[in-house]
């Protein structure tokens, strides 16, 4: 019992020190369903919200680094599909998505325009 004890503490642990590296900036992976990965940037963690830039990039596996200068979001007019310049999600949410950072790119102002809107709103 001792040992289970000591095995779900340490699977807590190293699940929750992820999580912290986690920040604006951070470029992740994420599962996109369908057995499917993509990539997105965090533009701010504000309280229990992620706010998010999703990229329209997908992965058969799971990428451990990523040119940062290939990702893109692309428009709805790209028959390759699109991404999404902000998202806002609840952390439980965004948690849900697994995401792995792989990288880290300072975000820009022109980035945070969605956020913006959405936080005066």
């Amino acid at each position: 019992m001792k040992y289970i004890f000591v095995i779900i503490t340490i699977f807590a642990f190293s699940c929750k020190n992820k999580n912290e590296n986690i920040k604006a900036g951070s470029i992740c992976t994420i599962e996109a369903g369908d057995g499917k990965f993509g990539a997105i940037k965090v533009l701010d963690i504000d309280g229990n919200m992620a706010h998010v830039k999703i990229y329209k990039n997908q992965f058969d596996t799971r990428p451990s680094k990523i040119d940062i200068s290939t990702l893109s979001v692309g428009t709805i007019e790209d028959t390759d599909g699109f991404g999404i310049g902000h998202v806002p999600l609840d952390i439980d949410q965004f948690n849900k998505w697994k995401p792995i950072v792989i990288g880290y790119e300072a975000v820009e102002k022109s980035e945070l325009e969605g956020y913006e809107i959405w936080k005066n709103k």
